[in-house]
């Protein structure tokens, strides 16, 4: 059986997702090797190719070795996914799609300017009932508790479904050049994916694709027959 080649660029949460992490075991070295082997497969008998821009591989690498990966377990991942730069002079962008960025990126600004006003004004009050208090907080104390509270609700609101680093451009710009689709967990990238026209791939159900192709062939190894089934605590049996 022939399959027609497909392209796929990974985003770094293709690997990192909490969500797949726990569907390979748990680690992310599990994870990463499993994964790998997966691609490999896919790459040699179902005409899958995966790639990667550096800059999202050189993220990936960093947060391998911050969790204890070793240098073989990043070189599986580095010898079965294409590393590409993405055609930046060349791929086009609608006019429409810049200007719905800057209007999006616009209105968090606007959104975490008022959030700041919020925090302000809630320190000065706080800060004024603790004064009138015998038994009050320390004011380092009531300056960290604040912080905490308004620091949350800006990140949330300023980085959530936004891209916010230039690996996440070159995921999107990578994928429109080569007609691929986009395996990644983040949100703001599934959203861009759905302006720009790209297909999107969900990271902890990308193994699933490409073991749904080799249940066709019927010819899994061993050591792909142990991956935990997805969605459950069974393991799988083909």
């Amino acid at each position: 059986m022939s399959f027609p080649r497909q392209r796929y660029v990974l985003d770094t949460t293709a690997f990192t997702d909490a969500r797949l992490v726990s569907q390979f075991g748990g680690s992310i070295a599990d994870a990463a090797n499993q994964l790998a082997e997966l691609i490999s497969i896919g790459r040699l008998r179902l005409n899958i190719s995966c790639y990667m821009p550096p800059s999202t591989f050189n993220e990936l690498k960093k947060f391998l070795l911050e969790n204890k990966c070793t240098v073989r377990d990043i070189d599986q991942v580095e010898a079965w996914v294409v590393r590409k730069s993405p055609d930046r002079y060349s791929v086009l962008l609608s006019s429409q799609v810049i200007y719905e960025y800057v209007s999006d990126v616009r209105d968090r600004l606007d959104q975490g300017m008022d959030i700041v006003r919020r925090a302000i004004k809630e320190g000065i009050k706080r800060t004024e009932e603790n004064l009138l208090k015998k038994d009050g907080v320390n004011p380092k104390d009531l300056e960290k508790s604040i912080a905490r509270t308004y620091e949350d609700k800006y990140r949330q609101r300023m980085r959530r479904g936004v891209l916010d680093s230039l690996p996440d451009i070159d995921t999107l710009i990578l994928a429109k050049e080569l007609g691929a689709g986009i395996v990644s967990a983040d949100k703001g990238i599934k959203a861009w994916t759905e302006r720009m026209g790209i297909r999107f791939v969900e990271a902890n159900f990308f193994p699933q694709i490409i073991l749904t192709y080799l249940e066709r062939l019927e010819d899994l190894p061993q050591s792909i027959k142990n991956v935990k089934e997805f969605g459950g605590n069974k393991k799988r049996t083909i």
